[in-house]
Protein backbone atom coordinates (compact mmCIF):
# COMPACT_ATOMS: atom_id res chain seq x y z
CA UNK A 1 0.00 0.00 0.00
CA UNK A 2 2.90 2.19 0.75
CA UNK A 3 4.64 1.70 -1.98
CA UNK A 4 2.25 3.70 -4.67
CA UNK A 5 2.70 7.13 -3.14
CA UNK A 6 6.66 6.66 -2.79
CA UNK A 7 6.30 5.95 -6.69
CA UNK A 8 3.91 8.90 -7.21
CA UNK A 9 6.29 11.29 -5.21
CA UNK A 10 9.75 9.78 -7.06
CA UNK A 11 8.10 10.43 -10.46
CA UNK A 12 6.94 14.23 -9.27
CA UNK A 13 10.48 14.86 -8.10
CA UNK A 14 11.90 13.53 -11.31
CA UNK A 15 9.68 15.80 -13.67
CA UNK A 16 10.22 18.46 -11.62
CA UNK A 17 14.17 18.40 -11.99
CA UNK A 18 13.47 17.28 -15.81
CA UNK A 19 11.65 20.48 -16.55
CA UNK A 20 13.74 22.82 -14.23
CA UNK A 21 16.84 21.29 -16.05
CA UNK A 22 15.51 21.73 -19.21
CA UNK A 23 14.99 25.80 -18.26
CA UNK A 24 18.53 25.97 -17.31
CA UNK A 25 19.92 24.65 -20.32
CA UNK A 26 17.89 26.59 -22.34
CA UNK A 27 18.39 29.95 -20.20
CA UNK A 28 22.10 29.48 -20.28
CA UNK A 29 21.99 29.13 -23.88
CA UNK A 30 20.32 32.14 -24.24
CA UNK A 31 17.19 31.17 -25.85
CA UNK A 32 14.79 32.34 -22.62
CA UNK A 33 16.72 35.65 -22.26
CA UNK A 34 14.59 38.79 -21.38
CA UNK A 35 16.15 41.64 -19.68
CA UNK A 36 14.28 43.41 -16.91
CA UNK A 37 14.87 46.97 -16.70
CA UNK A 38 14.85 46.68 -13.10
CA UNK A 39 18.24 44.24 -13.26
CA UNK A 40 19.36 47.48 -15.37
CA UNK A 41 18.24 50.18 -12.86
CA UNK A 42 19.73 48.32 -10.02
CA UNK A 43 23.11 48.12 -12.16
CA UNK A 44 22.94 51.65 -13.17
CA UNK A 45 22.58 52.79 -9.20
CA UNK A 46 26.22 51.24 -8.49
CA UNK A 47 27.26 53.57 -11.77
CA UNK A 48 28.98 57.25 -10.85
CA UNK A 49 27.15 58.00 -14.30
CA UNK A 50 23.89 57.35 -13.39
CA UNK A 51 23.68 60.24 -11.23
CA UNK A 52 23.99 62.19 -13.84
CA UNK A 53 21.45 60.29 -16.07
CA UNK A 54 18.83 60.38 -13.64
CA UNK A 55 19.17 64.30 -13.36
CA UNK A 56 18.17 65.08 -16.86
CA UNK A 57 14.55 62.94 -16.15
CA UNK A 58 11.21 64.97 -15.70
CA UNK A 59 9.48 65.38 -12.47
CA UNK A 60 6.28 63.94 -13.56
CA UNK A 61 8.04 60.42 -14.06
CA UNK A 62 8.79 60.15 -10.51
CA UNK A 63 4.78 61.28 -9.82
CA UNK A 64 3.91 58.46 -11.88
CA UNK A 65 5.85 56.08 -9.33
CA UNK A 66 3.69 57.27 -6.60
CA UNK A 67 0.68 56.28 -8.22
CA UNK A 68 -0.98 53.11 -6.26
CA UNK A 69 -1.99 50.98 -9.44
CA UNK A 70 2.11 51.06 -10.90
CA UNK A 71 3.36 50.53 -6.95
CA UNK A 72 0.98 47.11 -7.00
CA UNK A 73 1.78 46.27 -10.85
CA UNK A 74 5.34 46.70 -9.62
CA UNK A 75 4.97 44.37 -6.57
CA UNK A 76 3.12 41.85 -8.82
CA UNK A 77 5.97 42.08 -11.54
CA UNK A 78 8.72 41.32 -9.17
CA UNK A 79 7.04 38.44 -7.28
CA UNK A 80 6.69 37.33 -11.37
CA UNK A 81 2.81 37.47 -10.94
CA UNK A 82 2.51 38.29 -14.66
CA UNK A 83 -1.23 38.07 -15.03
CA UNK A 84 -2.49 40.18 -11.78
CA UNK A 85 0.43 42.49 -12.77
CA UNK A 86 -1.17 42.84 -16.21
CA UNK A 87 -4.38 43.63 -15.14
CA UNK A 88 -2.85 46.63 -12.97
CA UNK A 89 0.12 47.97 -15.75
CA UNK A 90 -3.32 48.16 -17.73
CA UNK A 91 -5.12 49.92 -15.25
CA UNK A 92 -2.35 52.51 -15.00
CA UNK A 93 -1.92 52.96 -18.72
CA UNK A 94 -5.96 54.10 -18.46
CA UNK A 95 -4.89 57.21 -16.28
CA UNK A 96 -1.43 57.40 -18.11
CA UNK A 97 -1.39 55.99 -21.50
CA UNK A 98 2.14 57.73 -21.91
CA UNK A 99 3.79 55.78 -19.44
CA UNK A 100 7.03 54.06 -21.41
CA UNK A 101 7.90 52.22 -18.74
CA UNK A 102 4.72 50.41 -18.22
CA UNK A 103 4.24 49.69 -22.03
CA UNK A 104 7.51 48.05 -21.15
CA UNK A 105 6.50 46.06 -18.64
CA UNK A 106 3.44 44.36 -20.55
CA UNK A 107 6.14 43.90 -23.29
CA UNK A 108 8.54 41.97 -20.76
CA UNK A 109 4.96 40.23 -19.41
CA UNK A 110 3.72 39.40 -22.79
CA UNK A 111 7.18 37.89 -23.80
CA UNK A 112 7.44 35.23 -20.69
CA UNK A 113 4.15 34.35 -22.13
CA UNK A 114 6.02 33.68 -25.47
CA UNK A 115 2.68 36.42 -26.95
CA UNK A 116 4.94 37.87 -29.27
CA UNK A 117 2.58 39.63 -31.10
CA UNK A 118 1.51 41.40 -28.63
CA UNK A 119 5.30 41.83 -26.96
CA UNK A 120 5.83 43.56 -30.13
CA UNK A 121 3.48 45.99 -30.05
CA UNK A 122 3.97 47.26 -26.35
CA UNK A 123 8.21 47.14 -26.45
CA UNK A 124 7.34 49.25 -30.06
CA UNK A 125 5.14 51.39 -28.42
CA UNK A 126 7.53 52.12 -25.13
CA UNK A 127 10.06 52.94 -27.71
CA UNK A 128 7.84 55.82 -29.61
CA UNK A 129 7.40 57.07 -26.12
CA UNK A 130 10.93 57.11 -24.94
CA UNK A 131 13.71 55.63 -27.11
CA UNK A 132 16.98 55.74 -24.58
CA UNK A 133 16.67 52.36 -23.09
CA UNK A 134 18.59 49.78 -24.54
CA UNK A 135 17.06 47.04 -22.61
CA UNK A 136 13.29 47.67 -25.24
CA UNK A 137 15.43 47.76 -28.50
CA UNK A 138 17.40 43.97 -26.98
CA UNK A 139 13.75 42.58 -25.64
CA UNK A 140 12.46 44.00 -29.36
CA UNK A 141 15.16 42.35 -30.97
CA UNK A 142 14.56 38.77 -29.24
CA UNK A 143 10.62 39.49 -30.39
CA UNK A 144 11.54 39.67 -33.75
CA UNK A 145 13.53 36.88 -33.66
CA UNK A 146 10.89 34.72 -32.05
CA UNK A 147 8.70 35.69 -34.75
CA UNK A 148 11.16 34.85 -37.76
CA UNK A 149 12.14 38.17 -38.92
CA UNK A 150 16.07 38.26 -38.44
CA UNK A 151 16.64 41.48 -40.44
CA UNK A 152 14.43 42.96 -38.10
CA UNK A 153 16.05 41.46 -35.05
CA UNK A 154 19.78 42.55 -36.22
CA UNK A 155 18.47 46.52 -36.63
CA UNK A 156 16.96 46.49 -32.73
CA UNK A 157 20.25 44.49 -31.75
CA UNK A 158 22.43 47.33 -33.21
CA UNK A 159 19.97 49.94 -31.91
CA UNK A 160 20.65 48.54 -28.56
CA UNK A 161 24.38 48.34 -28.42
CA UNK A 162 24.30 51.81 -29.61
CA UNK A 163 22.85 53.11 -26.59
CA UNK A 164 24.91 50.52 -24.09
CA UNK A 165 28.05 49.88 -26.50
CA UNK A 166 29.57 48.21 -23.42
CA UNK A 167 27.25 45.41 -22.77
CA UNK A 168 28.76 42.15 -23.31
CA UNK A 169 25.57 40.55 -23.62
CA UNK A 170 23.74 42.51 -26.60
CA UNK A 171 27.25 41.77 -28.45
CA UNK A 172 26.94 38.00 -27.86
CA UNK A 173 22.86 38.32 -29.03
CA UNK A 174 24.23 40.56 -32.33
CA UNK A 175 26.75 37.83 -32.67
CA UNK A 176 24.26 35.08 -32.64
CA UNK A 177 21.99 36.51 -34.66
CA UNK A 178 24.27 37.23 -37.49
CA UNK A 179 25.62 33.25 -37.52
CA UNK A 180 22.26 32.24 -37.52
CA UNK A 181 22.04 30.17 -34.57
CA UNK A 182 18.63 31.45 -32.61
Amino acid sequence: MIIYPVIILTLLIVGFVIIWRRAYILEREGKIEVEDESKKIKDEKRSWFSFAKKSHEPEAEVDKEKDEDFIKAEELFSKKQYISAEKWYLEVIKKDPKNSKVYSRLGTIYLEQRNFQDAKEAFEEAIRLDDRVASRFFNLSYVYNALGDLRGASNYAKRAIRLDPDNAKYRRWLDELRRGRV
